[in-house]
């Protein structure tokens, strides 16, 4: 059988696939896909990192921009003319006519307090007042009780009360800016002054106040031209304190005044020696709201264990933020329309300011159908503000500010991303909108020196919290001084002898959160103090009744200070965190103190002129947990009680001291 031969198609070469071919070569090697991306992530980590660590240049400032009507006076009246706030016949009565013709209010929902908003219930008493009640003429007076004057700075009349102290020669005067923010006005501060212009004595140093509108608010003109923002304010007050003659001062400020303050000792960090605010936030700086986040999953990262809750969850915190900030939108972007509303309506001029009166005090104000605007304030207190915006119908140029400072070209600025080298102290209170940790604070602030924090008040402390405010404020100003290397007429601080003292005010504690405390700013203030333990059986009692007693009398002028002691059978071992959160967790209002005795040769001064003053039956020592002592406006210890008294039991006492 013979072989065939070779089948030519199997020897055939197929002509190779060029497409496959020119696919298989075309393809990049993994290691050099992983080193493109590793340098395009990097470069990308470093613009980001940039991005968010870099601090942009101060913007160029004109120090005289423009913002009056044209054509310029070149002969403008730069004086300083003294002025008076009128409320003249004309607008109240036409202020009456329109409350008394008002339309009748939709009813709240049943059981809706402030949730959908003013209760319309609660606005008709409060319009009642207004129209038959509020006394114009002496309200009229009571906001000229301090001096009152008007200037012009770069084409705006511009309204400041100015208080000046009657200082011994010797005494240093300090010139303190002091601004308030929106929907306030200058009538925040009348309830500070008198704290601020009766320093204690070992304060070698007085204050001279200047308290201004801010341009479009009350009886500081408005610009007649977009841009006034933040810091264009803050040159306006800057060349302010120049016309005074003062080419350094110190700043204070709220909500508003924060921003402004702040941008004041960014632009100006040669003239602003200190800068004290009871809104210390940084909301304009990425790195917050980065660190924001990592924290709600660590929040250990960025915030004191024991002050977790004001930041976490952050849920919880935005939830808030979302609800009570629909005003700011409006305001952003569309505020005369809004304000054609308002100037028109005394009524709803009324609900839309005293609706912020309400939760920005305590976000829980929203549950009761008053909102418990009157637990804080009073009618007349509240309506001196309405009306400051209401006769100089100036609501609508005061929201505009929101749509400057959000507007493009400020928020471009950047200006909480440069850093500022004027030292900073803030008060952070306990129900303020936002909170933020001195770790925060210390990206724009890079001398933050110290923040207290207050467990109660909320956004309008100047008029809630006024003598912790201004308490705060002195021991700030006192600690820049020191910053500056101001000490010649300083003293040394020395604790008040407890056989020569004749009142608790010379005294110092530290508090819960081992921050010193003098007891001079409870001036004015009766105070039961009171040494409590918490594994003692009248604890729950008595921690359930000086609450009580707390919620029922301190706004008519009661403070509780309550001393932990663990020399009574043991029974107050915790550490100082664990006595806090024990507090927390009872919802105790009162101001807590760190542990101290009460017995013994360790006893604190001031538990030591306690009881020499106010004796016990069977001797001076402390018997057991929760002996109180009551101690009149003057500082004085008048009362002295046992353990077996409980704290309700007290009222009649305190009424009389009142």
């Amino acid at each position: 059988m013979s072989k065939k031969g070779p089948n030519k198609k199997q020897n055939e070469k197929k002509p190779q696939n060029t497409a496959s071919f020119t696919k298989s070569t075309s393809i990049i090697p993994i290691g050099k896909i992983f080193l493109l991306l590793s340098i395009v992530s990097a470069l990308a980590s470093f613009y980001v990192y940039k991005t968010l660590t870099t601090a942009p240049d101060l913007p160029v400032l004109d120090l005289d921009q423009w913002w009056g009507p044209y054509p310029i006076n070149q002969k403008q009246d730069l004086s300083i003319r003294p002025f008076e706030i009128e409320f003249s016949d004309i607008i109240v009565n036409d202020l009456r006519e329109r409350l008394l013709h008002r339309r009748p209010f939709v009813p709240p929902l049943e059981d809706a307090g402030f949730t959908y908003g003013f209760n319309s219930n609660f606005l008709t008493k409060v319009l009642d007042y207004w129209q038959k009640k509020y006394d114009f003429k002496d309200r009229q007076r009571f906001l000229n009780q301090y001096p009152h004057f008007k200037t012009n700075i770069q084409g705006l009349d511009i309204h400041y009360v100015h208080v000046k102290p009657k200082a011994d020669p010797n005494v240093k005067v300090i010139p303190l800016l002091m601004l308030h923010g929106w929907p306030g006005s200058i009538r925040e501060f009348y309830a500070t002054i008198p704290f601020l212009m009766t320093p204690p004595p070992e304060h070698k140093f007085v204050f001279e106040l200047i308290i201004p509108s801010l341009p479009g608010y009350g009886f500081s003109q408005a610009p007649v031209r977009p841009g006034l923002g933040p810091l264009e304010a803050g040159i306006i007050f800057h060349n302010l304190m120049r016309r005074i003659g003062h080419s350094q001062y110190y700043v204070q400020g709220g909500d508003f005044g924060h921003v402004i303050g702040s941008a004041m000792a960014t632009a100006f960090p040669r003239a602003v020696l200190g800068f004290h605010t009871n809104t210390p936030v940084l909301m304009g700086h990425p790195l917050v709201n980065v660190f924001t986040l990592l924290g709600s999953l660590w929040p250990g990262l960025v915030v004191e264990p024991e002050l977790e809750y004001r930041m976490y969850p952050l849920s919880k915190q935005l939830a808030m933020v979302l609800e009570e900030t629909g005003y700011l939108h409006i305001q952003a972007t569309k505020p005369d329309t809004v304000g054609l509303a308002l100037t028109d309506s005394p009524a709803g001029l009324a609900a839309y300011i005293l609706e912020k009166f309400s939760t920005w005090t305590n976000f829980d104000n929203k549950k009761a159908w008053d909102g418990n605007l009157l637990d804080k304030f009073s009618l007349n207190d509240l309506l001196d503000n309405v009306m400051i915006y209401w006769v100089t119908n100036s609501i609508t140029t005061s929201m505009r500010l929101y749509a400057e400072t959000f507007s493009k070209r400020n928020m471009a600025m950047k200006l909480d991303m440069i850093p500022t080298p004027v030292p900073t102290w803030g008060i952070k209170f306990k129900t303020e909108i936002a909170y933020h940790p001195d770790s925060f604070l210390r990206l724009k602030f890079s001398n933050y020196l110290h923040s207290s924090v207050a467990e109660h008040g909320g956004h309008f402390a100047a008029m809630e919290s006024a003598a912790i405010l201004a308490a705060d404020v002195r021991e700030a100003v006192r600690t820049f001084e020191q910053f500056h290397g101001v000490t010649s007429k300083q003293e040394p601080e020395k604790q008040e002898n407890d056989e020569t003292a004749t009142t608790v005010y010379g005294f110092t504690v530290r508090d819960i959160q081992g921050n010193e405390v003098k007891l001079d700013k409870y001036k004015g203030y009766v105070l039961v103090i009171v040494n409590v333990a918490s594994q003692c059986g009248l604890t729950d009692k008595n921690y359930q009744q000086l609450n009580e007693l707390y919620e029922k009398y301190a706004n008519k002028g009661v403070r509780i200070l309550a001393f932990p002691c663990n020399q009574f059978n043991g029974q107050e071992p915790g550490s100082p965190k664990q006595i806090f959160n024990f507090a927390k967790e009872r919802g105790v209002k009162f101001d807590v103190f760190e542990k101290i005795d009460v017995n013994g040769e360790n006893t604190h001064p001031l538990w030591k002129f306690l009881k020499r003053v106010q004796s016990g039956t069977f001797g001076d020592f402390i018997k057991w947990n929760f002996s109180k002592f009551i101690i009149d406006k003057n500082g004085v210890p008048v009362e002295r009680f046992g353990p077996n008294v409980d704290p309700m039991e007290l009222e009649p006492v305190l009424v009389k001291y009142l």
